[in-house]
């Protein structure tokens, strides 16, 4: 099974269309089975086309580039909060297989459309190889005067079912080796890109300054419970960005 987790950087970016053309392509090429999307905007302003989805959504639109491309993949979105004054952030999934028990929660103390703190997780099922995977999207906030890492942790893992195969994939917004970092590794889920290799353990998921971070670090991490052999680990769009963070592409067999 090939997964995949990004954070879009909203409609933050330049040539945005361009951008989501490198990313479907990226999505053929490697023949990714699972893409757990961060930062997913919609112009707050647009019209809904169906449930929680306006018609620029950014999920949807490559949903819709896969379509025209004779691959059916399925989506949940969900919106978490006003970002840069005029978008719907949110989070999704993107599967080739159909998604069920879709769900949402909180892991914020705040529960604030207008406020970007406000931390929304979305998670659902597939049916691969006779098993039920379980995939949640997170993007994880860093400790400040009013959230506490280890607290979204928490609420983050006390969401989710210990029972069966389970995946994690997001921006959590630490990184690798600090102390929060082994606050999450400590509930017993393992980091799939790392896989135990030092080489691996701080390569980059993002460009160099963002937010409240110096430099350029790992805070983008694939997470299971499962006992797994990796096939091949690969960060994407380093050469051509399509976001402020890269790509997380890592190719499993569940054992």
């Amino acid at each position: 099974m090939k997964i995949l987790t990004l954070n879009l950087h909203c409609y933050a970016e330049k040539d945005v269309q361009k951008k989501q053309q490198i990313i479907v392509d990226a999505i053929i090429e490697h023949e990714i089975d699972v893409i757990l999307l961060q930062e997913v905007a919609q112009t707050e302003e647009k019209e809904y086309l169906f449930g929680d989805i306006k018609e620029d959504n950014y999920g949807y639109l490559l949903q819709q580039l896969l379509k025209s491309e004779g691959l059916d993949y399925d989506y949940y979105y969900q919106s978490s909060n006003l970002s840069f004054g005029s978008y719907d952030e949110g989070l999704a999934i993107l599967s080739n297989r159909t998604l069920s028990n879709k769900r949402k929660f909180y892991v914020s103390k705040k529960i604030n459309y207008d406020d970007w703190s406000t931390r929304l997780i979305v998670s659902a099922q597939i049916e691969y190889e006779g098993n039920i995977i379980s995939f949640t999207s997170a993007h994880l906030g860093w400790t400040d005067k009013e959230e506490v890492f280890e607290d979204q942790i928490d609420r983050l893992f006390s969401n989710i079912d210990g029972v069966g195969i389970h995946v994690i994939g997001g921006d959590f917004n630490v990184s690798a080796g600090s102390n929060e970092y082994q606050y999450f590794i400590s509930k017993g889920y393992q980091d799939v890109y790392f896989n135990h290799d030092e080489e691996y353990f701080t390569i980059p998921t993002h460009q160099d300054n963002i937010d409240v971070k110096k430099g350029s670090s790992r805070i983008d991490y694939i997470l299971t419970n499962a006992t797994y052999r990796l096939n091949r680990r690969e960060i994407l769009f380093v050469a051509y960005p399509v976001s402020d963070h890269f790509g997380v592409l890592v190719d499993i067999d569940f054992l």
